[in-house]
Formats: structure tokens, C-alpha cells, sequence
């Protein structure tokens, strides 16, 4: 793709920087306009050969951050380039891909972006098109991990997320602002009060099975004293607790017959043993490691750097980084699990601080979504079900460009 087709379909260089707002978004149109014209821009930097990467694995990524309410997608550019995409969506936390499209969740909603398929838009052509379809607001429930298409209890749910305010998982709801489905057996009622920072989930062979949470507390953010060793990974279907003595554990995930998780307090990436309890750790990671999915035996590590404020104290890998002369890093990693390497990494630089989430897109090697602050992309991109009711293309006419705002970059 050369750089004009770039600039029109709103790819340009990642080391150039993307727009975005220092400070934690605000809910509203307004604050999402403000978002779009502010002149606060991180820099995004790939290592050499993390495109090259992508394309072998026929695929591309996205990742949330919260901090700055986007969502970032990166896909394999010209050569070894990378390219990247932003958009707005909200104070962006947990991330869910299926078979047609993609679930985002902010922290008060959750939105449906389908897939329609390829599309052209002024000179670029994309393989996947991602169109909000459907949202939910859930209301004040700091969403954070999210799963599509999900069984529990005899049951199939299209979304399920877990609600850290109200110390539960809960599952979207036509009526209500949601429906508990599992609560930690030692909460003892579904309030508002963020109880135990119950933050992570997963599925086992496509059933729900595991929760992480960073304290056995059931008093309005009780958890907090705990958080330095007081974090657990418990089996959701026996409430039994599979490990604990961790530090602000993160992402739980189940891949090739273990459970992985991050361990966020002490910064490091590994592993559940089951047969003695333990946490083994798989490797160390330069900041507080928060955003976890899996590309065969490659494991994909979302890092952010602390913040400033007593939320890191008693934690210990801010002393850790210190005492090795290791500077705190936000970004990705991408370790290869076989042998604890790391083999290729993107490092934000700028008010972008704190990542939440990261997924696979697997066969999409050029992603693209209009987000929601672009109506004449929303007009242009329409799809339609085929049959006797299909919908034909208009008479022609003097063509009228169509392409998308320039907020993304190749690195």
C-alpha cells in the first residue's frame, strides 16, 4: 500500500503520532469530538519485524486502552512495516472475537461490530470491515474481560462480562442493565462497591471456567490492603481457589492444555500448576502486564506503566524495574512460549500509558473500522442481505470520493 492510498484510507505511518487525550475519557459526544480534534499524540514504535510477523501468521491484532478510550489495530504493512488504525470507543477495556465480527466493551457498555466482509475505500482495499451493529449500556459496572458465544450452566451466551462494581460475571440482557450469572462464593450480595476486583475470566473448551480477582474481601474495595499478595485464580464450577499468594493477577487464559495468566503486582507472565497450586513463572515483562491472548505458541503480553499515585505502592515491580535500571514500558509483547524469548514488541511513547486488552484477528490481514464519529463512513459502508430483497447499486454518477480520516500510522 504507498502512502496516498495510506493517507486515504486513514493508515500512515505508526512512528508519526496518532491522536488521542491524556487523561481518562468522559462518557458523551461531546467528550469524543473533544478527543478527535485534541493535538496530544503518542508515538507508537514496532520492532523490525513484527508486519513481517503478522503476515506469517496470517493475521493481525487489536488492543484497548481505557486511558485515552481507544482502540488500536495493527496489521502487517509494506515490506516488514507494521500499520496501525485508531479509533475512539469509549473508556475501551475488554475485547472478544468470533466468527462475525467482534465485541468491545467500555466501562459502563458493550458494543457488536460485524465483520461485512471486504471492502474498497477510495484506493486501499480492506479484508474486513468491522460496523457497530448493536450496544448495550450496562451502566456503572467497570467492565473489564469479556466472552462471546460462551456456555455455562446448560446455557449459550452471546456475551458474557465481568462486572467488577457489582463482584460478579454477569451476561447482557434485553430488559435489564444486566444478569448476574456467577458470583465469588464469598460475596455475599450483588452490590455496587467493587468488593474483590474481580477482573479476569476464561473458558475451558468453550465453557466458562476460570476467575481471577485480587482479594478475598466482601466489603467495598476491601481488596486493596490484599493487593500485593492476596490475588487468586479460582474454578468457577467447584468455587474452588487453584492458586493464590498473587499480586494483582490479570487475563487468565486457557491455551494448549494450561492456564495462563498475568501476575501484574510482581510483572511477570506464566502459568497454573495444577498439580501443586503454584504460580510458575514463564517470564518477567518491563512494567505492570495487563492484556493476554494466544497466535499458536506465541503468547501476545499488553504492558502498561504504572501510575503515579498509591495504586503502586506494596507492588513490586515498579522496585524490581528500578533496582534492574529497567525504564517502565507501555505496549506489546510478543514471547514466543516454547522457549521464553521475546521476538517482537511495540512500545508507545506519549500520554498513552495504560493498555487494557489485546486480541487475535486470525485471516484478517487488513482490518478497518469507521468507529462512531465518522457518519459519512457509516453512509458509505452498506450491506445489505442477498435474495429478492437485495440491494442493487444506485445509476451512476460523477464519482464522489469516499475515504477515512487520517488517524492511524505505519511504523
Amino acid at each position: 500500500m504507498n502512502s496516498q492510498a495510506q493517507a486515504e484510507a486513514g493508515i500512515v505511518p505508526v512512528s508519526e503520532p496518532i491522536p488521542t487525550e491524556p487523561n481518562k475519557a468522559e462518557g458523551g459526544l461531546s467528550a469524543v469530538l473533544t478527543q478527535e480534534k485534541s493535538q496530544v499524540k503518542p508515538t507508537l514504535h514496532a520492532s523490525p519485524k513484527l508486519g513481517a510477523w503478522l503476515r506469517e501468521v496470517n493475521g493481525s491484532l487489536a488492543f484497548t486502552t481505557y486511558q485515552s478510550a481507544r482502540l488500536f489495530m495493527l496489521s502487517a504493512g509494506e515490506g516488514d512495516k507494521t500499520n496501525a488504525l485508531e479509533r475512539i470507543m469509549g473508556a475501551a477495556m475488554g475485547l472478544a472475537v468470533d466468527d462475525k465480527g467482534l465485541w468491545i466493551a467500555n466501562q459502563q457498555q458493550a458494543w457488536r461490530f460485524t465483520n461485512i466482509g471486504p471492502q474498497t475505500l477510495g484506493k486501499t482495499s480492506f479484508d474486513a470491515v468491522y460496523m457497530p451493529r448493536k450496544g448495550y449500556f450496562l451502566g456503572p459496572c467497570d467492565v473489564h474481560d469479556i466472552l462471546a458465544d460462551v456456555r455455562y450452566r446448560g446455557e449459550k451466551h452471546e456475551l458474557l462480562f465481568v462486572n467488577t462494581h457489582y463482584s460478579c460475571i454477569a451476561a447482557i440482557d434485553d430488559h435489564y442493565n444486566f444478569r448476574p450469572v456467577w458470583k465469588p462464593d464469598f460475596i455475599s450480595s450483588i452490590s455496587l462497591g467493587d468488593r474483590c476486583h474481580l477482573n479476569g475470566m476464561c473458558t475451558r473448551d468453550g465453557e466458562l471456567a476460570y476467575a481471577t480477582l485480587c482479594g478475598r474481601s466482601d466489603t467495598s474495595i476491601g481488596w486493596k490492603p490484599m493487593k500485593s499478595d492476596g490475588g487468586i485464580v479460582v474454578d468457577i464450577a467447584s468455587n474452588k481457589i487453584v492458586c493464590e499468594g498473587l499480586s494483582m493477577p490479570h487475563s487468565p487464559r486457557w491455551h494448549q492444555g494450561r492456564l495462563w495468566l498475568l501476575n501484574s503486582g510482581d510483572g511477570n507472565f506464566g502459568y497454573v500448576d495444577f498439580a501443586s497450586g503454584k504460580y510458575v513463572v514463564m517470564g518477567q515483562c518491563p512494567g505492570f502486564a495487563r492484556g493476554l491472548c494466544f497466535v499458536g505458541d506465541y503468547a501476545v503480553i499488553g504492558l502498561s506503566k504504572l501510575r503515579d499515585n498509591a495504586f503502586s505502592s506494596g507492588l513490586s515491580v515498579a522496585p524490581r524495574l528500578k533496582e534492574q535500571h529497567i525504564q517502565q514500558t507501555c505496549g506489546l509483547l510478543v514471547v514466543d512460549t516454547r522457549t521464553a524469548t521475546l521476538t517482537h514488541w511495540l512500545t508507545i511513547e506519549g500520554p498513552v500509558t495504560e493498555l487494557y486488552d489485546v486480541a487475535f484477528l486470525p485471516g484478517i490481514i487488513n482490518p478497518f473500522t469507521p468507529g462512531f464519529s465518522e457518519p459519512q463512513l457509516q453512509r458509505a459502508l452498506v450491506l445489505g442481505p442477498p435474495g429478492d430483497f437485495a440491494i442493487t447499486a444506485p445509476a451512476p454518477r460523477a464519482p464522489e470520493a469516499v475515504s477515512a480520516p487520517d488517524t492511524s500510522s505505519q511504523i
